[in-house]
């Protein structure tokens, strides 16, 4: 059976940085909530941002009156754990929700561990909402796009999606590898470029710089899938032009595998609200 690796991408037009690497895991706290009454974190000063995990199993929201109030309560009973993650103080506040009739009612916030909120390297929105986001693309797990692909030597590559946040364009790639040798990766470019290349001297294009890349992508082992996400400040293509999308193999002697497809302004048109 083939193993599924996980990764994203998104991509934006002038700084690069891994967010998996600015984000460090902190140890898991732990809430009970419950459906039969409301449970509300106490925050030291003004929360700046709330997400739930799954919000059709619980509600969590700032309390409009006190803003250093969340207000927390489950929607109906469930058996596995959802998340919940606040920011409130320069700090991030990560928790596992269980379900529970003996939830409290009040928990002070400062009692649980935290990391610093570090603001994000580009000008999109902060590492912690990155993300997020990021891995809301990845637990929807829908395929939008089936035609954007390329192969070449068992190697295929595809857009499965591409989702869009204030001024933040996330491209979902997959990445397969059907052979028993494994893929080593060089480099994923992004190109501006000219639709029809009637003379190669006429054709202009530049290339756009990932901004924030959910994960780095060292290798495809043989037999494997992986699915990446770039972040891309939110932009069209003008007509006649293209964005190509490549990916390149690192080998001696310049002999790797060079795949790459081409997505239209359509494609980008088609992008999903998260």
């Amino acid at each position: 059976m083939k193993s599924i690796i996980v990764i994203i991408f998104g991509a934006a037009a002038l700084h690069f940085s891994v967010c998996a690497q600015q984000v460090k895991p902190t140890t898991t706290n732990t809430l009970k909530v419950s459906d039969m009454k409301t449970s509300h974190l106490v925050c030291p000063d003004k929360v700046s941002y709330v997400q739930a995990g799954d919000y059709s199993l619980v509600q969590a929201e700032i309390v409009p009156e006190l803003s250093n109030l969340v207000r927390i309560k489950a929607t109906q009973p469930f058996d596995k754990p959802t998340s919940l993650t606040v920011v409130c103080a320069d700090h991030i506040y990560s928790f596992e929700l269980t379900y529970g009739n003996d939830a409290p009612i009040t928990y002070p916030i400062e009692s649980f561990e935290s990391q610093s909120a570090m603001t994000f390297s580009g000008k999109l929105m902060p590492d912690y909402v990155l993300k997020e986001l990021c891995d809301q693309v990845l637990n929807k797990h829908k395929r939008q796009f089936h035609k954007r692909k390329a192969e070449k030597d068992g190697i295929t590559i595809g857009l499965n999606s591409i989702s869009l946040k204030n001024d933040a364009l996330f491209f979902e790639l997959e990445i397969t590898n059907k052979t028993n040798m494994a893929y080593d990766v060089e480099s994923f470019n992004f190109w501006i470029t000219d639709k029809k290349k009637a003379r190669a001297t006429n054709v202009q294009e530049y290339r756009i710089l990932p901004q924030c890349q959910r994960n780095q992508v060292q290798r495809i082992p043989g037999e494997e899938t992986v699915r990446e996400v770039f972040v891309m400040e939110k932009m069209t293509i003008p007509d006649g032009r293209i964005l190509k999308i490549e990916l390149n193999e690192k080998a001696l002697g310049n002999t790797g595998r060079k795949l790459s497809f081409n997505l239209k302004n359509k494609d980008i048109l088609k992008a999903r609200k998260l």
